[in-house]
């Protein structure tokens, strides 16, 4: 937590995440089996943004193909080191989807990745 401004940051490593529109993420959710934590963010512009969490993204999934497809749905996955933003008590543009995460689960980022590449034709 930054005590100055009360943000709850995780920063991407042993947690991952995958950030996309949230119209898109509406699909992903639907098709993935067991899906993990969203957190629903809204942009400057009004924007709805999910990030979803995942176990750690693996360097497998850092190859051309997955970033142009990812990039054709205006979706990416969250680099090693970066920050996820997570809600907080004063936060006004963060939001968990379904109330605060009840375990530890997060799916794999494969997994997400996958629904993501099925979703994008609809």
């Amino acid at each position: 937590m930054r005590d100055r401004t009360g943000e709850i940051v995780l920063r991407a490593g042993a947690v991952g995440a995958v950030e996309m529109p949230s119209e898109l993420g509406r699909r992903v959710l639907a098709r993935l089996a067991h899906p993990g934590p969203v957190v629903v963010a809204v942009d400057e512009r009004a924007q709805e943004w999910w990030t979803m969490l995942t176990a750690p993204v693996h360097h497998n999934l850092c190859d051309c193909a997955t970033f142009a497809m990812l990039a054709a749905t205006r979706a990416r996955l969250v680099p090693y080191g970066h920050e996820i933003r997570l809600p907080a008590p004063r936060d006004t543009t963060r939001r968990w989807l379904d109330g605060n995460p009840a375990d530890a689960y997060r799916p794999a980022p494969e997994d997400v990745v996958e629904a993501i590449r099925v979703c994008r034709l609809w």
